[in-house]
């Protein structure tokens, strides 16, 4: 599976696409379900970066770095992370999304290990959804996951929450973690949140558990 790169103004040296290898027990209608989840993760990726161009100064707020700023408070910083610290969810935002470029870049220009999307059906059947695991480097990580097909087959998930489950993945790669079962005020919780709700704030009558159920 390959998935062309949109290329943002200000982003320079991106490959034309990225590659997934695929495990060939998932359904056509399944495989299309995680093509819509990762063509939603560039597209986000895109947008931010954008947004932050801000004609050529380089200063703008995004969607997604505005929303972020809003409710993420812990663990803003990947756990590669040497840099000065990351004192808010704006600033956290950039540092991801510069990451997922990085991301990006090492599988599309084939540097990294072969990324795989690997077949789980889990028990309980819900228990999971799209599962990535958090490295603790910044280069030539593979783009792998393992997602659950269960959940690809449920009328009641929509494209935006597998898309924000798909998002909440990446940052594992990117090297962002909480802690178990917890995702409110965490940056790799509330950036994800923030994309399924469509940068949205929060509505008191909609627990966060309605969004984080689809976080691994």
């Amino acid at each position: 599976m390959q998935f062309p790169v949109p290329v943002p103004e200000g982003i320079i040296n991106l490959p034309a696409f990225i590659y997934f290898d695929v495990d060939n027990r998932f359904t056509a209608a399944q495989i299309q379900r995680i093509r819509n989840s990762i063509e939603g993760v560039l597209l986000n990726w895109f947008r931010h970066h954008n947004q932050k161009w801000n004609g050529g100064a380089n200063n703008g707020v995004s969607e997604l770095a505005a929303c972020a700023n809003t409710y993420a408070i812990n663990n803003l910083q990947p756990v590669w992370y040497l840099g000065p610290p990351i004192i808010n969810g704006q600033v956290a935002t950039n540092v991801a999304m510069d990451q997922f470029t990085q991301l990006i870049r090492d599988n599309g220009f084939r540097l990294s290990p072969p990324a795989k999307i690997d077949y789980l059906i889990p028990a309980p059947l819900t228990s999971s959804t799209i599962r990535g695991e958090t490295v603790f480097t910044k280069k030539r990580v593979p783009l792998s996951f393992v997602i659950n097909p269960t959940q690809l087959d449920r009328i009641d998930v929509n494209n935006l929450t597998l898309t924000g489950s798909m998002f909440h993945a990446w940052l594992h790669r990117a090297g962002y973690r909480h802690p178990e079962g917890k995702y409110t005020s965490f940056f790799i919780g509330e950036a994800p949140m923030c994309v399924m709700r469509d940068f949205q704030p929060k509505n008191p009558a909609v627990p966060d558990s309605d969004y984080f159920q689809f976080f691994d």
